[in-house]
């Protein structure tokens, strides 16, 4: 009998024996308290991120709002300019059909 067949039977008896519980000890112990440790802080900081995303909109808000009502006025002033251009209707419908004529051949 080779090394290696006695090396399977010794396996395959080990594997017979009854399972053993793993009992909670010292090393286990410090692991799931570093572990908890680990999900709490990781918590807080998410917690954290989400209160510091919010107070940056709330600080950032009057620019915000300035930047709305300028972008509101510039659209405006570029559909009224455009409302009486025909050039600016017949780009726009070449346009439509040219991203219709890609879709259509895309498939």
């Amino acid at each position: 009998m080779s090394d290696q067949d006695g090396f399977d039977v010794r396996l395959a008896a080990r594997f017979e024996q009854e399972h053993r519980h793993v009992s909670a000890d010292a090393f286990v112990a410090s692991t799931m308290r570093k572990v908890r440790a680990g999900r709490r802080r990781r918590e807080v900081i998410h917690t954290g991120v989400r209160a510091a995303a919010l107070v940056a909109v709330v600080l950032a808000s009057p620019w915000l709002i300035a930047g709305v009502a300028y972008l509101n006025a510039a659209l405006e002033s570029s559909l009224s300019w455009t409302m009486g251009q025909p050039v600016a209707w017949s780009l726009g419908v070449l346009a439509v059909l040219v991203v219709l004529a890609k879709r259509v051949r895309s498939r």
